[in-house]
Parts: C-alpha cells; structure tokens; sequence
C-alpha cells in the first residue's frame, strides 16, 4: 500500500504511513507562529480522519522557540483529549543541537519539563534517528 500524502502549503508535508500505522508530518522550512498552528491543526484533524494516534513530527527545519513551545502545550495539547479516545505517542525529530538547546537553555529546559509533565496520557520523545523513532512508535502504549 502506497503513502498518503497531503502538502499543506508550503511549509509541511503529511504522510500516511497505513503499514505502520503512523502519521508523518515533516515541516519543511521555518514558520510563523500562524504556520505552525496551522499545521498542527492539521495534524490533528488527517490523524483523526485516518484514525491513528502514532505520530513523527519532524521538526528539524523550525526554529524552537518558547512562544511555539507554550501555545503547542497550553493551547494544542490539551484539545487532543475530547479528540482520542486513546493516549497518542508522538516521535519528535529534533537536531541534536536543538537537543542539547533544550536541555540547557533555562527558559526552553523549563518548558520541555512542563512538556513531559503535562502530556500524561500522552506519551513523547526527542530523536534525532528516524528509524529508532520508528521503533519507539511501534512499541504498545502503555
């Protein structure tokens, strides 16, 4: 079975992938805050069309920023509950630079330990290898 793909402007791509189970979403350059909730929105809504809770979110081409950090975890998260009836596992792939960034810039490390607090039942985590994320999607949520 072939991936279903959607491009949603010019700035991200999303992919079915129905063997795995997985929604794709691959942001391709930089965005405004519009932008990205934008794509998130529509993140939610194919992921809900095609009944999938497993997600990789490759932002490597955004910029982390504290104001995106706080409107995906104040605003956008916490409407995924009336949405699934099922925790969802979100795989970010994230640079390692970006990495390193959030754990050691104080305002960003605050917001992804507000991330990981917050996300129950979610669950998430930061990869910079697509295929272990891949392998962590694939594990049963517990």
């Amino acid at each position: 079975m072939q991936p279903q793909t959607s491009t949603i402007s010019d700035h991200l791509s999303l992919t079915y992938r129905a063997d795995l189970g997985v929604l794709i979403a691959r942001w391709q350059r930089p965005v405004t805050l519009e932008e990205l909730q934008i794509g998130y929105r529509a993140l939610a809504d194919e992921a809900e069309r095609v009944g999938t809770v497993r997600w990789l979110l490759d932002v490597r081409a955004l910029t982390v920023s504290k104001e995106a950090g706080q409107w995906v975890n104040d605003m956008f998260y916490p409407t995924l509950a009336a949405r699934f009836n099922q925790p969802l596992r979100m795989a970010y792939m994230v640079p390692p630079d970006s990495q390193r960034l959030l754990r050691t810039d104080a305002e960003l490390a605050a917001l992804l330990e507000r991330f990981e607090q917050t996300m129950y039942p979610y669950c998430f985590q930061l990869f910079d290898q697509e295929g272990e994320a891949q392998s962590w999607l694939a594990t049963p949520i517990t």
